[in-house]
């Protein structure tokens, strides 16, 4: 925990402008250091949610299939170890609460704000959504609840807008949320020292000191549109019909190769994305340079992976496609999504 914490104190102290509930430390017997260090967890979903949300609402039109998006991160009190630290820094009264809302979505339109505590989903209170569902068991128990509220809450966006019963301030509201379709994908950050990112098909992680080495978010949406470029190809599915070891012996033969196609598609198709966000398509190209420079082994050397002087030219020929293309409403359709076609 001790290490986690340092991980957010510079970051969180940068941004946070003397927080009234550091100040107030001693009073409520938590250290400063374990506020800071979830005010700046908070910060960086913010930021993940932000960018992740903007690269999927901006690149709609190209993705097949669709899911409604409302631009909403939520988070469970049982996710936090220390839940009355995580009450008091967070500003967590409920049992699922608003963590981040994106700037220009659905949730922001219907005026949700960080802190609020999301009450029912269409008059279903949280506390009656099962937990039961043999799909919730990969989850650990703490995530189980959080995991089926999301769920409960894309089952009924996909019929429509949705009405979210809402505690705030001791009082309780009802706002509606609009059903806008997006590319599939969430958003989160996982707390790691390891500079890592990775894609589940469903989920895009970004490890909290790979968020914290990017200089602004052009870079930061560099890698996130890497990741969920995988997503949207259905690359982990493709893997597991071709049989692909992903393990130490995906380092070799076939599964390596089958492995380094994927990464490059997701190279390709992530200068795209980032273009039609209104992100500069060359911070994939400042990024990786400077990365690779300082950390060109690991994974930039494994087989599966080009070294990163290879990715760069990737990025750069994509970037040359894009520069000699008219738009379409200022878009820039991506030639390995389908729905580009």
């Amino acid at each position: 925990m001790r290490q986690m914490i340092r991980t957010y104190i510079a970051l969180a102290a940068l941004v946070i402008a003397a927080p009234l509930s550091a100040q107030e430390q001693s009073d409520a017997g938590f250290s400063s250091d374990a506020i800071l260090a979830l005010k700046g967890l908070q910060l960086l979903d913010d930021r993940v949610n932000t960018i992740g949300y903007r690269l999927i609402a901006a690149n709609a039109a190209f993705c097949e299939p669709k899911i409604a998006q409302t631009g909403l991160m939520l988070h469970d009190i049982d996710q936090y170890p220390d839940q009355a630290l995580a009450r008091f820094a967070l500003g967590i009264d409920g049992r699922v609460a608003v963590n981040a809302v994106a700037p220009d979505s659905p949730a922001e339109r219907a005026g949700l704000l960080v802190r609020d505590t999301i009450l029912a989903i269409n008059g279903q209170k949280i506390e009656d959504i099962a937990l039961d569902d043999p799909a919730l068991a990969k989850q650990p128990p703490e995530y189980r609840r959080i995991a089926a509220v999301n769920d409960q809450l894309d089952k009924a966006l996909a019929r429509g807008d949705v009405t979210l019963d809402i505690l705030r301030g001791g009082e309780q509201r009802q706002l509606t949320v609009e059903s806008r379709p997006a590319c599939p994908s969430r958003f989160q950050i996982s707390v790691s020292e390891d500079r890592s990112a990775s894609a589940n098909g469903e989920i895009v992680s970004i490890s909290s000191a790979m968020a914290e080495y990017f200089l602004d978010d052009a870079e930061f949406a560099a890698v996130i549109a890497h990741e969920l470029a995988h997503n949207l190809l259905q690359h982990r599915d493709r893997l597991d019909a071709q049989d692909v070891n992903r393990g130490f012996f995906g380092q070799f033969g076939k599964s390596a190769g089958r492995i380094k196609d994927t990464e490059i598609e997701a190279d390709r198709l992530s200068v795209w994305l980032m273009a039609n966000a209104g992100y500069d398509p060359d911070a994939a190209v400042r990024f990786w340079t400077r990365y690779g420079k300082e950390h060109g082994k690991g994974i930039l050397s494994a087989s599966t992976h080009y070294r990163w002087k290879k990715r760069v030219e990737l990025f750069v020929e994509e970037i040359a496609k894009m520069a000699a293309m008219e738009p379409v409403d200022g878009k820039y359709p991506p030639p390995l999504l389908a729905g580009s076609d």
